[in-house]
């Protein structure tokens, strides 16, 4: 069974804390940042790849794809799909859901970053946490 390794450091628990509250602050402001900069795609959504094969040749299409029904469908805004057809790739709706998914997984990296800076084997050093 392996051992458990202690980490030691010559820091107090309250300055790691405030070290960790500014990275967590400094975080926070970089999701403000990057939803200011533009829309952002939903969760749990993917832009997928597929083909058509017509003609003996074979088209290969994007779309918006979430995990459950979200999006107004065109014809009848008042159901809801799964998907947004984006057309070809290089298609003005194929770069701007490609710029919603980058600002998604920015910012779910991010908010991982924070809830990691969070969950502190020491809890006695989040006093500040909301």
């Amino acid at each position: 069974m392996p051992r458990e390794s202690k980490l030691h450091t010559t820091q107090s628990p309250l300055v790691r804390g405030k070290q960790i509250k500014s990275a967590v602050r400094k975080l926070k402001q970089k999701i403000k940042k990057i939803q200011a900069e533009g829309e952002v795609a939903p969760q749990n959504c993917h832009i997928i790849r597929y083909q058509i094969r017509r003609n003996q040749k074979i088209y290969w299409y994007y779309k918006l794809q979430a995990s459950e029904p979200i999006f107004p469908m065109v014809d009848n805004p008042e159901k809801k799909t799964k998907y947004i057809y984006l057309g070809k790739a290089g298609s003005e709706a194929h770069i701007d859901a490609v710029e919603k998914m980058t600002r998604r997984n920015l910012i779910d990296e991010l908010k991982k970053m924070v809830t990691s800076l969070q969950e502190s084997p020491d809890r006695s050093m989040f006093w500040w946490r909301n």
